[in-house]
């Protein structure tokens, strides 16, 4: 399989070489695969590939004086493994919206369309690895791991241009079968491509069983915890309970509920049900025939006066006016 990673360094200089010129900052020499040294104003790229017929592997190791951005471009739409060992990176697609940040010792599945995307990294060392799987491989290998349906869901549907499972800790169980993979076992010569087939199905099961166990980074837990407070918020917004901070918290079990919420929304709780309550409350306003009165309660507010106070304030226009009558 070949590569659909293609990077555009306009002021880089590029030069194929052999495993036994590899730079010094190389730590994971791969010995069966093309190396390729990318010298910029930044620094350096090492840059390893195979491919192989389920899978083309990418390790890149860079070495950065300042902080550079990486254009690169995805040929066609492809479903990945990331593993991060060191450094720290942010991905933005081709309109310069945030897709990711990535973290040393983490790892995760996702899939990305084709199109134009961009790295921002900080000065200092960064290695990463990249699997592209065959998708028609991947998906037969993964559908009876419930996990991941939610990757094949979206991959299939074809809504989102990047989708992401949850990050991972780089556990040591897989470092190990990575390294199986990526170096030749010097007593026993095993042939690469066989060795390859059976960990890249090690690795789909190793990481799905830490989704199971809910074995995810600090990060990535907190994401899990706030795409869960959010859509608890996007269903209840018109209940009391949303009003009380103290319940909400105890509901989700978590001490850190309003670092949560900032998360899942950018904004404190409080505004957040409050934007959702007049957009419910507008809506009912243009497309029924019900009195302020009755909105005002089902949109969550036992005073319609109040209702209408707040309504004026959040859009600078009174209810009734929008309809001509009075509460």
């Amino acid at each position: 399989m070949q590569s659909h990673l293609i990077l555009n360094l306009v002021t880089a200089a590029t030069e194929f070489i052999t495993s036994s010129h590899l730079p010094h900052f190389c730590s994971w020499p791969i010995q069966y695969a093309l190396a390729k040294l990318i010298t910029l104003p930044e620094g350096k790229i090492l840059r390893q590939s195979f491919s192989h017929y389920l899978v083309h592997i990418d390790l890149f190791e860079y070495v950065l004086t300042k902080e550079t951005s990486i254009d690169f471009v995805q040929a066609e739409m492809s479903i990945f493994m990331f593993a991060i060992f060191e450094g720290y990176s942010s991905f933005y697609d081709q309109q310069e919206n945030f897709i990711s940040d990535v973290k040393s010792g983490s790892c995760h599945f996702g899939y990305n369309d084709k199109g134009n995307y961009r790295a921002a990294l900080n000065p200092g060392v960064h290695k990463f690895l990249v699997l592209n799987f065959r998708p028609e491989w991947f998906l037969h290998e993964a559908k009876n791991l419930c996990q991941f349906k939610t990757l094949i869901a979206n991959y299939k549907a074809k809504h989102q241009a990047v989708f992401t499972l949850p990050d991972c800790p780089l556990a040591k169980h897989i470092r190990q079968s990575i390294k199986k993979m990526l170096f030749q076992n010097k007593t026993k010569k095993d042939d690469p491509r066989i060795v390859i087939n059976g960990v890249l199905s090690q690795l789909i099961r190793q990481y799905h069983q830490m989704l199971v166990d809910n074995h995810y980074t600090t990060a990535a837990l907190h994401q899990t915890k706030a795409t869960d407070i959010a859509n608890f918020i996007r269903n209840n917004f018109r209940d009391q309970v949303v009003d009380c901070i103290s319940e909400m918290a105890k509901h989700f079990g978590v001490k850190t509920f309003h670092r949560l919420v900032k998360i899942a929304f950018g904004i404190p709780l409080r505004e957040q049900v409050i934007a959702l309550r007049m957009e419910y409350g507008l809506h009912q306003l243009k497309t029924t025939q019900k009195t302020i009165n009755e909105i005002a309660f089902e949109a969550g507010y036992n005073d319609p006066h109040y209702f209408s106070r707040a309504f004026k304030k959040h859009y600078k226009v009174n209810p009734g006016s929008l309809r001509g009558l009075n509460i």
